[in-house]
């Protein structure tokens, strides 16, 4: 990961999906207050740790609206089998640290944050996942560990009226031991924000669950608020307690109490490293205040190499800041035409930009004379500069040749890498230095690469590299034209190398791997047109190449296409463009060819800068809906091997009518590029960009039905991948940006196939499910019947296959429709899309319910469930239906009865609970019912291991005998605190005990089944307090079990989880649907709100304990619409999430476990060899005891007990007597 810049980020991505309860505890607060526009503090890592992000920055705007994530992160390999940090000195020395600033938010328009200004060391990003839209990020090999570093950022906005209602953040490095700053980036805000709400930081792992130790130093901090500066000399640490991974905090002061040092691990034997003392308690909040200055040490304003120009209408002006000084914040020049600068100055130019160095200004001045002067971000000036302008050069001349328009350009490949250190120093101890590789390095490289391309283009398109994404170079020649005789700035932002010429003379010459930082140069041209010369090339950094020109009455702006010629040579194919526009958006055109001599390939048909349509031969033909509005259209011609040829472009006005019986409204950018023609009521055809949903208000139940009859991407066209067009439901259809609340959809994908709405945390921000629909079916359905919303898909409308089901509470009136979403980015043609048949209908039709594989096998089993001890593995325990409880201490090998003198009804057991830390206390609870209805049986206890047992008081009902027998355990130990136990009954209720069963209390659940009964054995709330649940299932599911009808039967006719999170002492419900049943339920390690449901009609997941649920489908590697009940989770050592097993009780395939060692969202077949389990009952984790490896289990089946040391890949069956 650490070898390339991309691969960094792709993993600091994947860490910012990690659940919120992991990363929230690595937090760290700091005393800025809210209104602070400056914020700065000092920062040194005194070793690289394993995936670590270190998020100094964590903001958020005022007024609110925006927010962001900034810092550096990487990782170095940890060492030995208990991960230590790899202190080793070349290895240290050798890594250089990623950067991430993120953010999220828009304005009411859904207009995003934009990248204004790149650095070298950062690379802009837009749309990265998470809902996020503008990021910078990129390796930084300046960042070295053991040194400080100064971070600063500063919010402000533009000068003048803000008619656009912008403002601007900036965020610098200073290298302290250097004295050197560096621009970070500087972002583009779409709203009006003054002011930081305040900053926190954390340490996050984002991959290894914090096993190894991570560090970080702080001092210096400030922040400056209403113009007055302050200390932010204290960081506050929240140790939350009974974290399912603990956060061992421990915090030093170093230098004399002027440098806070922090380390932090998951594991307790990591730290100290190199500090000294204990972890930080549990349960406390911690403040630590160390020394610093009042006021800050602030760096001074400079300016070096000005230089002042003028031709007699211009004047054009240009300085350095040295790297040493303070930053520029906002500069202001005044030209006067007198020496002395007396009187009113004849204009003035004023920019509040870090960035510019250059500037041109109109004045009508003989021996103009300029008073320049300069602010910093800190708002210290310097002394205004005044200066008389120099008579410049004369300017370059044009030349005079036949031209044609377009440059010519060649493009390269470079096919082959190799190894050099560029970023990271050599070090072969180190892998991030021993995987750094490259294309090219310089400019002289290119050559050494391969010619695959070549022709004439209509400007600087680097579009033509196609799906190359590295490794290529472009050379354009050609002519600038010149409109006016005068000043131009040339203003350049490439990633990497380049070389731009003008006549023949460098103009900007950067060469080697950097970002695109702006580079800007002042050049004096005469009218007409001038050689042109380019030189670029990419290794493997995030692609980007902008070239911008200003002049006389010329704002800044691309160089048009109408500038770039080249001198005409030899014949060439010449192409010939019709269009015609109709009064719908539609749009005819007809390309011919004319070849001239040329062998002709292909043609490309474009509309402004996005690929349309395409034809092989000399012609093509294009009818249909383009995006509204004055666009142009234009060719490029394939031939001859490797040569294109660009045609002139010819301007158009598209069209655009509002749609009749639909709302249209626009879920992104207002002002993106589309259009939408309704062919009838029920058919529409999207081309463009955004998103865009249609729809209407419904209440109640409905069906929302439609036809996708062409999606572009599924043919390979090069449209956005994660485009799509399908049916959506959402609570606020009108709205953008995330606006629109709860949603479901279901979406064909431009190149991923069928898919809903997720069903699983989308921390990238895909919006996708997880499942895959089936494909060759065009047909679309969406049926709600109260908060169930299911997916269906048909390959002819009238044959319907089930798609997904989702448990979801919307409000009973909703916006239902249709969805076309365009990501523009990484699109080379705009995305098209056509739906018909679309309908939205009252009601759901009585035949589309799934159809669910009742189980077998299940009548004749004899044990219903397998026990382990969670204080010691050797101790197993299993139910059976007459011969009550068999009982091993030697893990399985032998078995021996645990009834003590119980007989009868007491030995058709339905539950049992061992105590949490005394194998030999548990807790049985038995029945069956009587042939006159009656039920007898009762709730035991026993404290030597089953040798004897008392009854306890309660009056519960338990059926040990029918279908409930195979359903989850009712009874629970609170693991804190075993004192108190739980009994959830077949009809009467769930109860609790405080006193180990001699005295009761009930919780409710009067006439529902309670079916499982699960207390979080990993987590506990800010109070101490475990989660608990318990569902239910109504009795017309029962009998999917396999094993007829429940003897006793509940009047309740809703399946309902149940929730608590104060030790039991209330329960709520979080989910009540009549769609299926519940049977078991399992928490997870990594998360109190994800839980797992084994339920009549599948595998059930939740990330919000119930309240919203997914069924899985089996796209996914995990048997769909059969019942479940074998659900199991091993800790698996450190493991974050629990490793599980699930598997339905009748697999479709003999043998087939579902294995996930994540957050019960992304499952893996675990196949048995031998297949020789045919039914799974239950499943439970040999060994639940911190030290487990997690590969050992117990698997019930349908026909006897099984064992696995390999996670169910080969499975023995036990003799159990």
């Amino acid at each position: 990961m650490a070898g390339l810049p991309t691969r960094l980020i792709t993993a600091i991505l994947l860490a910012l999906a990690l659940p919120a309860v992991s990363s929230k505890a690595t937090w760290y607060g700091e005393n800025v207050e809210s209104g602070a526009d400056i914020m700065m503090m000092d920062l040194r890592w005194p070793w690289w740790a394993e995936s670590t992000y270190s998020a100094n920055w964590n903001i958020a705007s005022l007024p609110p609206g925006i927010s962001a994530y900034g810092g550096f992160a990487g990782s170095v390999a940890t060492i030995g089998n208990d991960h230590r940090p790899n202190l080793a000195t070349d290895v240290q020395d050798s890594f250089r640290p990623g950067s991430v600033w993120s953010f999220w938010g828009s304005n009411a328009d859904g207009e995003p944050v934009r990248v204004e200004a790149a650095s070298q060391h950062t690379y802009a990003y837009q749309y990265i996942g998470e809902g996020a839209s503008g990021a910078l990020f990129g390796t930084w090999p300046v960042i070295k560990r053991n040194r400080w570093y100064t971070m600063m950022m500063r919010v402000w906005r533009p000068i003048g009226d803000n008619e656009k209602k912008i403002s601007y953040m900036g965020r610098w490095v200073k290298d302290v031991q250097e004295g050197r700053w560096y621009l970070y980036g500087i972002m583009r805000l779409p709203v009006e924000a003054e002011a930081f709400t305040g900053n926190a930081g954390f340490l996050e792992d984002f991959g290894n669950e914090c096993r190894s130790a991570r560090s970080i130093h702080r001092r210096l901090g400030y922040y400056r608020k209403d113009n007055q500066w302050c200390k932010s000399d204290t960081v506050t640490i929240d140790v939350q307690k009974g974290l399912t991974l603990k956060n061992h905090w421990v915090v030093n002061k170093l230098d004399n109490g002027q440098t806070l040092a922090m380390e932090l691990s998951s594991n307790p034997a990591m730290v100290p490293q190199l500090l000294k003392g204990k972890p930080l308690a549990e349960g406390n909040k911690y403040s630590f205040t160390i020394k610093q200055p009042d006021l800050p040490a602030l760096d001074s304003p400079e300016i070096k190499n000005i230089d002042v120009q003028t031709n007699g209408r211009q004047v054009m002006v240009s300085w350095t800041i040295p790297d040493t000084a303070a930053p520029q914040y906002e500069f202001q020049i005044e030209v006067f035409d007198n020496p002395q600068c007396r009187g009113n100055p004849v204009t003035v130019h004023q920019e509040r930009m870090p960035v510019t160095r250059h500037a041109i200004i109109d004045a009508n001045v003989d021996s103009p004379t300029i008073r320049f002067s300069m602010t910093d971000i800190f708002d210290q000036t310097i002394e205004p500069i005044i200066l008389n302008a120099h008579p410049s050069a004369p300017p370059s001349k044009a030349i005079d040749s036949p031209t044609a328009p377009g440059l010519t350009y060649e493009l390269w490949h470079k096919e082959n890498d190799r190894h050099e250190n560029i970023i990271y120093p050599a070090c072969e101890a180190a892998e991030h230095s021993r995987n750094e590789r490259h294309y090219w390095l310089s400019l002289d490289e290119i050559e050494s690469g391969r010619l695959v391309q070549q022709g004439i283009c209509k400007g600087f398109d680097i579009e033509l590299r196609g799906e190359r994404r590295e490794g290529y170079a472009f050379r354009f020649r050609g002519l600038l034209r010149v409109p006016k005789t005068g000043f131009y700035l040339l203003c350049m932002k490439g990633t990497d190398g380049y070389q731009i010429q003008i006549d023949a003379k460098d103009a900007i010459l950067w060469d080697g791997l950097h970002g695109p930082e702006d580079k800007v140069t002042g050049v004096h041209l005469a009218q007409g047109d001038h050689p042109l010369s380019i030189d670029y090339f990419v290794d493997r950094n995030k692609p980007f190449f902008q070239l911008e020109w200003e002049g006389p009455g010329l704002p800044r702006q691309e160089i048009p296409s109408s500038a770039l010629l080249h001198t005409a040579k030899d014949q060439i194919p010449n192409v010939e463009i019709v269009v015609d526009t109709d009064s719908q958006g539609g749009v005819k055109a007809d390309v011919n060819v004319i070849a001239n001599g040329h062998q002709m390939e292909r043609i490309l048909f474009y509309f402004d800068k996005m690929q349309i349509s395409s034809s092989e031969g000399s012609q093509l033909s294009y009818q249909g809906v383009l995006p509204g509005g004055k666009h142009r259209v234009w060719a490029r011609v394939f031939f001859d091997g490797n040569h294109t040829i660009d045609s002139e472009s010819i301007p158009i006005s598209v069209a655009m009518k509002p749609p009749t019986d639909w709302d249209l409204s626009n879920a992104g950018e207002s002002d993106s590029t589309f259009n939408l023609l309704q062919e009838s009521s029920d058919e529409f055809s999207f081309v463009g960009e955004g998103e865009h949903v249609l729809s209407r208000s419904i209440s109640g139940d409905f069906t929302l039905s439609c036809k996708i009859d062409h999606v572009a991407g599924l043919q390979g066209e090069p449209v956005n991948g994660s485009s799509w067009a399908g049916l959506t439901v959402r609570e606020h259809p009108e709205k953008n940006n995330y606006g629109w609340g709860r949603e479901f959809g279901l979406m064909q994908v431009a190149r991923n196939g069928l898919r809903t709405t997720p069903e699983h945390g989308d921390g990238a921000g895909t919006r996708q499910s997880y499942q895959r629909l089936p494909d060759g079916h065009p047909w679309l359905r969406i049926t709600r019947k109260e908060n169930v919303w299911t997916a269906w898909t048909s390959p002819d409308g009238q044959d319907w296959t089930f798609g997904a089901r989702h448990f979801k509470p919307l409000p009973s009136t909703v916006g239902a429709g249709i969805v076309f979403r365009a990501l523009p980015q990484d699109a080379q043609m705009y995305f098209r899309a056509s739906v018909s048949n679309i309908s939205l209908k009252l009601g759901t039709p009585p035949e589309l319910v799934p159809k669910v594989v009742a189980a077998t096998g299940t009548s004749t089993a004899q044990i219903t469930g397998v026990i382990v001890a969670p204080s010691n593995p050797a101790v197993v325990v299993l139910r059976t239906l007459k011969r009550g409880l068999l009982r091993s201490q030697d893990g399985g090998k032998t078995w021996t009865p645990a009834n003590g003198t119980l007989q009868g009804a007491a030995n058709a057991v339905r539950s049992v609970a061992i105590h949490p830390t005394n194998p030999d206390i548990m807790l049985r609870a038995s029945g069956k019912t009587d042939p006159d209805g009656g039920n007898r049986g009762g709730l035991f206890r026993t404290i030597d291991g089953g040798k004897s047992w008392q009854k306890l008081s309660l009056n519960c009902d338990f059926d040990g005998i029918g279908p409930s027998a195979i359903c989850g355990e009712v009874l629970a130990f609170l693991p804190m605190n075993p004192e108190t136990i739980f009994a959830g009954c077949e009809t009467r209720g769930l109860f609790r005990s405080d006193d180990a069963g001699k005295n009761w209390v009930n919780l409710g659940l009067q006439g529902q089944r309670v079916t499982a009964l699960h207390a979080n054995p990993y987590f506990q709330n800010q109070f101490g307090q475990t989660v608990i649940e318990a569902v239910t299932c109504p009795d017309r599911f029962m009998p999917l079990l396999g094993r007829g009808n429940p003897s006793m039967s509940t009047p309740e006719q809703q399946s309902v989880v149940h929730v608590s999170h104060d030790n039991g002492k209330t329960f709520r419900p979080t989910a009540s649907r009549s769609d299926l049943g519940y049977f078991n339920a399992m928490s997870l390690r990594c998360n109190p709100h994800v839980w797992l449901y084994g339920t009549s009609h599948g595998l059930l997941y939740s990330l919000s304990q119930g309240r919203e649920s997914f069924l899985y489908s089996t796209s996914l590697e995990v048997d769909s619409l059969r019942p479940y009940t074998a659900l199991g989770g091993s800790i698996a050592g450190s493991q974050l999430c629990t490793r599980k097993l699930v598997a339905a009780l009748n697999p479709k395939e003999p043998g087939h476990l579902s294995r996930c060692d994540l957050g019960g969202d992304v499952w893996t077949w675990a196949i048995s060899k031998k297949k020789l389990v045919t039914g799974t009952i239950a499943i439970t984790a040999a060994d639940l005891t911190t030290l487990s490896s997690g590969n050992s289990w117990w698997i019930l089946g349908t026909d006897g007990l099984y064992h696995s040391d390999n996670n169910g890949i080969t499975v023995n069956k036990i003799a159990v007597p």
